[in-house]
């Protein structure tokens, strides 16, 4: 076999693993170590690489048909979505790690200040003290005159939100989105899977080939039991900051 034959394979069954993303890594490693032996035994047999890959049909056709053959065999009954209490710790921890450090750090450091300092400066979290001062430019453009002008915000302030917005972006819309089994379904034992235009999620162990002892997960839950409460309350941060830097963009009563 030529070493460009090696590479049209390689290419092919590249794609296959992008479709399979969301099986257990064990079991895709596998199922591609099957394909590409079976692949070049026909190469060997047949001389045309071209040919063989395309018999084999289209990658993604490929990976779609093995997925849902998994999850809907034809032997048993599918296997079952996995329960709500489940998808719900999955994506509380989600939202801890995702947007935890942009409202706990702010808030941490403010408290920090408040408690160790005793003292006015920087009081204030780094977000509501954002949002004062676009307000007050905002209703300065309005036409609204005499209002308090704000504290400048300082460099630390500007790096710091860039920081903790720039980790939320990536993590959401990088590492989330890209992987099937985030931090936190990872945490609570679950994987996404797609079959055709259907996003699954189900247990990791329903799917698996070669299935983790029970009890196995626990070490992971004790992970997620603590970070479940905390992403609560990082929503309810979350509404309480949203609601305050909502406030200052009202115009200001005037009293007769």
């Amino acid at each position: 076999m030529t070493e460009a034959e090696r590479k049209l394979v390689d290419r092919y069954l590249r794609e296959v693993r992008r479709g399979l993303r969301g099986l257990p890594t064990a079991d895709a490693d596998d199922t591609i170590e099957e394909m590409r032996a079976h692949l070049f035994e026909e190469i060997g047999e047949r001389g045309d690489a071209a040919a063989v890959v395309a018999d084999f049909g289209g990658a993604l056709e490929v990976a779609s048909a093995i997925v849902e053959r998994r999850v809907r065999p034809e032997d048993s009954a599918p296997v079952p979505q996995a329960s709500l209490g489940r998808r719900y710790s999955a994506w509380a921890t989600d939202v801890l790690v995702g947007f935890g450090p942009m409202l706990l750090v702010p808030t941490a450091i403010t408290l920090i200040v408040w408690m160790f300092f005793a003292t006015e400066a920087g009081l204030q979290p780094v977000w509501i003290h954002i949002s004062d001062t676009a307000a007050h430019w905002w209703l300065t453009a309005l036409g609204y005159e005499g209002l308090a002008a704000p504290e400048p915000i300082l460099v630390w302030e500007w790096l710091l939100a860039a920081g903790l917005t720039g980790w939320a972006a990536f993590y959401w819309l990088t590492l989330r989105r890209t992987h099937s089994s985030s931090l936190g379904m990872w945490m609570a034992g679950l994987r996404a899977v797609r079959v055709n235009d259907d996003r699954i999620v189900v247990r990791e162990r329903d799917i698996a080939q070669n299935a983790a002892p029970l009890g196995s997960e626990a070490k992971r839950w004790w992970v997620c039991l603590a970070a479940v409460p905390t992403g609560c309350f990082c929503i309810l941060l979350l509404l309480y900051y949203l609601w305050m830097c909502v406030g200052p963009f009202l115009p200001p009563r005037v009293i007769v």
